[in-house]
């Protein structure tokens, strides 16, 4: 099996997310991929809370399309922010009847940058609407989410990309919500067997996940956190290492 590496939620960092790359060797100077048959995951929240959402969106599209096109691959999860961005464009002001009023004042309550809203295309939202809610790489399961609510959408892979896939092709503004509320969930998979189960539901060893900055969890300087968070007995994977509050991110090979 070909090298394979994960990154954590960038949150609009662009110039962060090259950096990184560039050190693991998946990109040259020029942002360019530079990683032949390499696979690289993305766990989700590629916008909001930074200054370059659309641009790093546009910069996972275009690597994806030079990883393929090498032999490698370039896999984007679909984060909770993720879903908010497609929800504003699809709904903007709806009212939602929750404590902010609208789908557009959860959205900027939540880090939103207009600028991103602004410069999204409908390639761009095509694309973002196709992003798997979970992938598996060899033994390892990953996700976006730190959270049980992968066991509630199906009983395999397929099934629930291909759920989540059909929420977000369809105008029903509660089952986007129901979506939207399960991907806000973090911290269910701290005791060992429930990571055990949500790993062997879908034939896997491990769970690599984002969502939960791991200085929140470690009450780390966001600045001194290199590398994941490994808990429940080595069964699960943190890899955000909370970007957006300043940290450096870091480029993890997967095992």
């Amino acid at each position: 099996m070909s090298r394979a590496f994960a990154f954590g939620d960038v949150h609009g960092h662009l110039e962060t997310l090259a950096a990184r790359l560039a050190e693991a060797g998946l990109v040259d100077r020029d942002w360019r991929w530079s990683g032949g048959d390499a696979a690289l995951w993305l766990v989700g929240d590629l916008a909001d809370r930074g200054p370059a959402g659309a641009e790093t969106i546009a910069f996972v599209m275009r690597l994806e399309r030079e990883a393929e096109a090498a032999g490698g691959s370039v896999r984007s999860l679909l984060g909770n922010h993720d879903l908010l961005l497609l929800a504003v464009a699809r709904f903007g002001d709806l009212e939602t009847g929750g404590p902010r009023g609208s789908v557009r004042a959860d959205w900027l309550a939540n880090g939103g940058r207009l600028r991103d809203l602004e410069a999204l295309t409908p390639e761009t939202l095509a694309w973002l609407a196709r992003r798997p809610a979970l992938g598996a790489h060899g033994r390892t399961l990953l996700v976006h989410c730190d959270s049980t609510l992968y066991l509630e959408l199906g009983d395999g892979l397929d099934e629930v990309n291909e759920r989540v896939a059909a929420t977000l092709a369809g105008d029903d503004p509660a089952a986007w919500a129901e979506l939207e509320q399960r991907l806000w969930r973090r911290n269910e998979l701290r005791a060992t067997d429930e990571a055990r189960r949500l790993a062997a539901r879908f034939g896997c060893d491990r769970v690599v996940h984002g969502h939960t900055p791991i200085p929140f969890v470690t009450a780390a300087r966001p600045a001194d956190v290199t590398g994941p968070l490994v808990y429940a007995d080595g069964l699960c994977v943190n890899v955000d290492g909370g970007v957006y509050a300043g940290g450096p991110g870091f480029v993890w090979p997967l095992p």
